[in-house]
């Protein structure tokens, strides 16, 4: 049985509202003004909140913003009651966070219709969520095993050796054990990095209310350094800095630093990853005339197929076999994630044994 929650400071109101709802089989729990009606929400948790307007104490603003702060609170369906002359206000309160109002007096049929399409379209939300996360659990069962076991086979492998015989071995075979040991633990470490951060993004883009205060920061992100920086570190540790060619516009966009370093690092990482030694990997950036910043980033090597970009996602990883690289194929996922943010797009266009080109573009920067 569904439990509902009615705030009213008007007795008799509050009365009727709750012999309708208890007459259609939902449990009602009633209280007289604000103050307590922000305690009984934290309390008993209901399925849905319908609340007045004008109160005493704390009005129904008040009540919402209250409720708002507390996480176990801030997504329980919330329907304002209002009169009338309260319905200029509408727009404040939907601004606040509720989800639908009922403008008095309304008939029984208004009461349950409202209350029954909100239940039903939270219902329909949770089991989206649910299906999502059921999904990405499925792919990380799938994929962590073996991106974890590896690095740590390495490590296990490494110490057991170096404890057993570590007394008749050379400086230099010692040196190789621990760098074997170093590079599989950086390994391990960067696995788990994405796998949080993709986590955490999966969780944020499936949350309107928190992807939206996300969206209403302002950034002043400035490109040139940034990009540079990050491609001439990674073309160095592929050992390709004369693969690299860089022609970056500088601008200021809307994201932060720290996501642009994520996005950038990504796709310039993959550029290298899927070419080969003396194939271009290029980075080029321009301001376009419609207030938006367009970064490419191309490179030489095999590509791929139409039905291979169709299927890019989180846990694929393409043309493993022949490059015999590592990764969980995360990374693609990762910066589609952060651009869509950030009200970006990605865009790729891929040409086997030719080319690939990455195309996105981020809004610029409040001047």
């Amino acid at each position: 049985m569904e439990k509902i929650l009615v705030i009213e400071d008007e007795i008799n109101i509050a009365r009727n509202i709750k012999q309708i709802l208890d007459l259609s089989d939902f449990y009602t729990i009633t209280a007289e003004d604000g103050a307590e009606g922000v305690e009984l929400a934290k309390e008993e948790i209901p399925d849905l909140i319908l609340c007045d307007v004008m109160m005493p104490n704390l009005d129904g603003y008040q009540v919402l913003t209250e409720l708002k702060k507390d996480s176990k609170t801030e997504n329980i369906p919330f329907i304002f009651l209002t009169a009338k002359s309260d319905r200029p206000d509408f727009r404040k309160g939907m601004e606040l966070g509720a989800d639908d109002y009922l403008t008095k007096p309304f008939t029984p049929d208004e009461l349950l219709t409202a209350v029954s399409t909100r239940l039903a379209k939270h219902q329909k939300m949770k089991k989206q969520a649910q299906e999502k996360m059921d999904e990405l659990s499925s792919r990380i069962q799938k994929a962590l095993p073996h991106e974890l076991y590896t690095p740590l086979n390495g490590m296990m492998v490494s110490a057991s050796l170096l404890n057993e015989y570590a007394e008749s071995m050379s400086i230099e075979e010692i040196k190789d054990m621990a760098k074997t040991l170093l590079d599989s633990s950086q390994r391990l470490h960067q696995i788990s990095e994405k796998f949080v951060l993709y986590t955490y993004l999966e969780f944020l883009t499936s949350n309107p209310e928190k992807l939206e205060q996300v969206r209403q920061k302002k950034y002043n992100c400035f490109t040139k350094t940034i990009i540079e920086s990050i491609a001439k570190i990674e073309a160095q540790t592929f050992n390709r800095s004369s693969d690299l060619v860089l022609e970056i516009e500088e601008a200021s966009i809307n994201t932060s630093e720290n996501d642009l370093h994520k996005i950038v690092k990504e796709l310039v990482n993959n550029g290298f990853k899927f070419s080969l030694q003396g194939q271009q990997v290029k980075i080029l950036s321009k301001v376009s005339d419609d207030n938006s910043y367009h970064l490419f980033v191309i490179n030489e090597g095999k590509g791929m197929t139409a039905e291979q970009l169709d299927e890019i996602g989180s846990f694929r990883q393409f043309h493993q076999e022949f490059f015999s690289q590592e990764g969980c194929g995360l990374g693609l996922a990762i910066v589609k994630k952060l651009i869509n943010i950030y009200q970006g797009s990605m865009r790729i266009e891929s040409f086997i044994d030719n080319q690939t080109v990455v195309h996105i573009i981020l809004p610029l920067g409040e001047k």
